[in-house]
C-alpha cells in the first residue's frame, strides 16, 4: 500500500491541476465551464487528505468506510482506493457497514439450527455469535434453542421438535 503523505497529496493535486490547465487553457474560466472536473479535482484532493489521516491513525477500518465517514463523494472513493492505495477492487461503503444487532442474532440462530444436538462452551458460542460474553450468556439462558448441561457447557436443541414431542 502506498504511503500518502502531505507532500504526495500536494504533488498529486499540482499534477492533476496542470493536466486540466493543459487541456482547457490558463485562467479561471475553464473551472466554470467544466465544473464537474473541477469538483472532481477538489474531491480527489480532499479524499487524499482523508486517506493520509486514515493511514496516520493506523488504518483500522476499511478505507472505503473511512472515506465515506468524511462524506467523500461516492464516485471518487473507487478512484482513490484503486489508484492511490493500489487495491484491485473497491467495496461499496454500505457493504462494509457493521451488521445490526438483529442481523447478528438472526445469523447466530441460523447457525444454531444447522448444529442441533451439538455441545459448545460459552466461549465458543460467544465467538460464534459476535456478541460480548455477557450478552451471549443472557441470550443462551433466555432462548429455548440452547440447554445448559453444566456450567459453561451448552447443547443446541431443536426447539420445534421439542414442542411437537410435548404435544
Amino acid at each position: 500500500m502506498k504511503q500518502i503523505t502531505e507532500s504526495f497529496v500536494d504533488q498529486t493535486f499540482k499534477t492533476l491541476f496542470a493536466e486540466l490547465t493543459a487541456k482547457y487553457g490558463e485562467g479561471w474560466s475553464w473551472r466554470k465551464e467544466h465544473h464537474d472536473e473541477s469538483v472532481h479535482l477538489s474531491e480527489i484532493y480532499r479524499g487524499l487528505c482523508v486517506l493520509s489521516k486514515w493511514q496516520t491513525e493506523g488504518a483500522k477500518t476499511a478505507p472505503e468506510t473511512f472515506l465515506s465517514s468524511y462524506s467523500i463523494h461516492e464516485q471518487v472513493i473507487p478512484v482513490l482506493v484503486t489508484k492511490y492505495l493500489g487495491k484491485q477492487t473497491c467495496a461499496k461503503p454500505e457493504e462494509l457497514r457493521e451488521p445490526t444487532r438483529a442481523e447478528k442474532f438472526s445469523k447466530f440462530l441460523k447457525w444454531a439450527n444447522e448444529h442441533h444436538f451439538e455441545q459448545y462452551t460459552t466461549e465458543q458460542l460467544t465467538e460464534q455469535s459476535g456478541f460480548s460474553y455477557q450478552t451471549t450468556l443472557k441470550y443462551l439462558q433466555e432462548t429455548p434453542t440452547f440447554r445448559k448441561l453444566k456450567k459453561g457447557l451448552w447443547e443446541i436443541r431443536d426447539a420445534k421438535a421439542d414442542r411437537e414431542a410435548q404435544k
